[in-house]
């Protein structure tokens, strides 16, 4: 009988707290190219929803999605809750469409919204390669990779190395004004 009356008064409490404290409003902040309907059904968070069950395990589904670096949920007062999202900023542009974060996440579909350079390749894609060539070359026109190197397309010249480490330390000098350049572990070759 204790035990009938225990879950009778569980599923009363529970029930009430669908009623009594439903949630009101949704709050999504820190969005820059997604769509906050889809986030929240993403999260299964809607208005009407039990604001006494809204958990962080919502979020769940949310840190899966390359777009998003950071979501952290507020329930600032009974009724309110608050999704505070850090979106991935895209960087270079890759061929398909995609485009490689800031932080080395590809992002579907963002190639349009990446401000670098463009990068075209063949094999595996050396993420974090790309980015260091991208900081250290601000102004290329086009990165590119291949099983023999790298090479960084200027506005004027072109550069080529067969590793990464030769153009990051090519950076820092003063270069020479030539169309074409070979970073060596010997040498420096220059085309006019």
């Amino acid at each position: 009988m204790r035990t009938i009356l225990a879950l009778l008064l569980l599923a009363t409490l529970y029930v009430a707290s669908l009623v009594l404290f439903p949630v009101e409003k949704v709050e999504v902040v820190g969005l820059r190219h997604l769509k906050p309907e889809d986030l929240l059904a993403k999260a299964r968070l809607h208005p009407g929803d039990p604001w006494l069950w809204v958990l962080p395990q919502r979020l769940a589904p949310l840190q899966k999605d390359p777009w998003i670096a950071e979501t952290r949920l507020e329930k600032p007062r009974p009724g309110a809750v608050r999704l505070y999202v850090r979106e991935r900023k895209p960087l270079l542009p890759l061929p398909g469409g995609d485009a490689l974060s800031e932080d080395g996440v590809v992002l579907p579909g963002a190639g349009p919204l990446a401000p670098g350079p463009k990068v075209e390749g063949k094999g595996p894609l050396p993420k974090e390669d790309l980015l260091k060539l991208a900081r250290a070359y601000p102004k290329a026109k086009a990165l590119r990779y291949t099983p023999a190197g790298f090479w960084v397309v200027l506005d004027q010249s072109t550069l080529f190395a067969p590793e990464v480490r030769f153009l990051l330390e090519y950076a820092q000098v003063e270069r020479p004004s030539a169309s074409r350049v070979y970073l060596y572990s010997w040498g420096v070759s220059v085309r006019p």
